[in-house]
């Protein structure tokens, strides 16, 4: 036992060691000074976001007249405020999101803004550099493609978001249109509660939910400990019931190897799944510098970042796939599936 537990240290702190090796080597001052040219100009279309004067994400300038994309997941309950490279600070109202895409768009009262240049995520490959601009003339963070951009098919099974998220206990019918249990596991909080298999659910905390992509969409911002209302339908009537979530058991008595060792020596993303497609690279990022962009060598937008993951595992919606969403989030129509 002695050996296993020795065996445990010395895992951890070798990956502590090899978390501080990487951070080292893209943020050793020769390798800033060579991108500070590269995030000059998309660095000028970054700003800071803030909610209650606690900074929780990077904000996007997509147009002139003050448009500003940022990571929906972080804008908890409080004023929102945009601070640029200058040190002003801009009020920002919250208009449309969209929760697969964890993005929401702010506007400011401000003009003469610089937006960012896009391009397609695939005019870069894997092994090609990338930076993240933040609000000072360093990058935030400096890595490489890891994976190209990539579609996350989003199974029917749904006991979990993962070891240490919230846990539900059910498993969805794979073939019906909407949301049906096709089985609740034993034990767990959805049997608890009174959940029965072919109960339909139609809401999670009053919001609708039409597929099994949106109910995890949504569910992947609970954490242990959260009780969630749930409408369903069943025997041809609707009923509310209430489900007090718990910490995945697989992380009973610590979290599971693997995310153990995503977690050493980093601070992870709360919302890091559930995306319907994402850009991997390497960058160590910090979670509230998410929501900015992700530039290649010539300064223009492969992406925005939207997610650290891992060690060595941070996620970008692609270019391709956060431009068709810009004109919806510019209405002041929110997103009916938000929690």
């Amino acid at each position: 036992m002695k050996r296993i537990f020795a065996a445990l240290a010395v895992l951890g702190l070798w990956l502590v060691a090899l978390d501080v090796a990487l951070a080292q080597q893209t943020k050793s001052p020769q390798m800033v000074q060579l991108f500070q040219g590269v995030v000059a100009k998309p660095g000028e279309s970054t700003v800071r976001v803030l909610v209650a004067d606690k900074e929780v994400a990077l904000g996007t300038i997509v147009t002139a007249d003050g448009w500003i994309l940022t990571k929906h997941s972080e804008l908890r309950a409080g004023q929102i405020t945009c601070k640029f490279s200058s040190g002003l600070e801009v009020h920002a109202e919250l208009f449309g999101f969209d929760v697969p895409h964890d993005l929401a768009m702010l506007k400011i009262a401000v003009g003469g803004l610089i937006p960012v240049v896009w391009t397609d995520s695939n005019s870069s490959k894997i092994g090609h550099w990338v930076a993240s601009p933040g609000t000072s003339k360093d990058p935030v963070a400096i890595g490489v493609i890891s994976v190209a951009a990539r579609e996350i098919k989003v199974g029917k099974k749904f006991t979990s978001m993962g070891p240490g998220i919230a846990y539900l206990g059910v498993t969805f019918e794979p073939f019906f249109a909407g949301v049906k249990v096709e089985e609740v596991l034993p034990k767990a909080p959805g049997q608890e509660a009174g959940l029965k298999a072919g109960d339909q659910i139609l809401a999670y905390n009053g919001k609708p939910v039409d597929s099994v992509d949106e109910f995890r969409a949504v569910f992947s911002n609970s954490k242990p400990g959260d009780e969630i209302k749930l409408k369903i339908f069943r025997a041809g009537k609707e009923q509310e019931i209430t489900v007090k979530l718990i910490q995945n058991p697989t992380a009973k008595g610590g979290a599971s190897r693997s995310d153990t060792q995503n977690k050493m020596g980093s601070k992870l993303s709360d919302r890091r799944t559930g995306f319907p497609i994402i850009l991997q690279h390497d960058s160590v990022l910090k979670p509230n510098d998410c929501g900015g962009p992700l530039v290649n060598l010539d300064g223009q937008v492969l992406g925005i970042n939207i997610a650290r993951a891992g060690r060595v595992e941070s996620y970008a919606i692609p270019s391709e796939a956060v431009r068709p969403l810009l004109e919806k989030l510019k209405t002041k129509k929110l997103d009916k599936k938000t929690p």
